[in-house]
């Protein structure tokens, strides 16, 4: 071998070293990610207890919701799915991570899979009415005449009719994000990196709020049977995956490269083993 070619292996080790050590922190990123996005779903839930009755999305005028912003934003800004916003995001990075840990394998599956949670947090994000109703509330308020409060009554409506949660005008974005996350479940289960029961759970839990999203959209008045029959049990399996997504994503990011067996290493995909009791 010459002097030249043994110089260029190490060279090149080492870029194959720095690459892997950009994936896993990612991983560790997407790790965190997963737990803010469980935290998220945590403190909905939490806040959700103190509700005394369901309210199925649709039944409240764009008066009603300013009635409630007067009492307190927070009480506009919670049912109109601010929390879901926080949680649409940080599924950002998790996504990124899942195509990492799939790219040699299934990659072309986990980028759709990610295209389309992209597409979906994007529509639903940019139609959320929380914030828009937040504005139009405040202006309501301090509108001195009735064609200026009928007017920002009637802009209330049109953006309830776009944005609110478990409407028609919001089910694109919903729909398609738990689409993509059944698919990145089913594309888990198929790329040997995750434990087969994790992405069962996902499978499991995403379908049934898929379900849940539907009957709660297009049938409102069984709103509370779609809720405790789908959302409550599919929220359950949602918030255990993430739970065991952080965890293997935590264990893909301490992996170590060596740089005498670094291009073997790069070139397998990374194993996520469950831990043996």
């Amino acid at each position: 071998m010459s002097a030249t070619a043994s110089l260029k292996m190490p060279r090149q080790a080492a870029q194959v070293v720095l690459k892997e050590h950009n994936w896993r922190t990612l991983y560790t990123t997407a790790a965190i990610a997963a737990l803010l996005a469980l935290a998220a779903n945590l403190l909905d839930i939490l806040i959700g207890m103190g509700e005394t009755e369901l309210v199925a999305s649709g039944s409240r005028s764009a008066l009603d919701w300013f009635a409630l912003y007067g009492e307190s934003p927070f009480k506009g800004l919670y049912p109109l799915g601010i929390l879901n916003i926080v949680y649409a995001a940080c599924l950002v990075p998790v996504y990124f991570g899942l195509f990492a840990a799939h790219r040699r394998t299934h990659g072309l599956y986990a980028a759709l899979a990610m295209a389309v949670y992209s597409i979906g947090m994007a529509i639903y994000i940019s139609n959320n009415a929380a914030i828009p109703m937040l504005v139009l509330a405040e202006k309501y308020a301090a509108a001195e005449t009735e064609a200026q409060r009928a007017l920002f009554a009637a802009a209330g409506e049109a953006v309830l009719a776009s944005g609110e949660d478990f409407t028609p005008g919001a089910f694109a974005g919903m729909f398609l994000e738990v689409i993509a996350a059944v698919a990145i479940s089913l594309v888990m289960l198929r790329g040997g990196v995750f434990a087969k029961r994790t992405a069962w759970i996902g499978i499991i839990g995403f379908t049934l709020l898929s379900i849940f999203t539907v009957w709660a959209t297009f049938i409102p008045a069984l709103y509370a049977v779609a809720f405790y029959g789908f959302g409550m049990v599919g929220g359950l399996f949602v918030l255990a995956w993430f739970v065991l997504v952080a965890r293997c994503f935590f264990q893909l990011g301490r992996l170590e490269i060596h740089p005498r067996n670094a291009k073997q290493t790069a070139s397998r995909p990374a194993v996520c083993r469950p831990e043996r009791r």
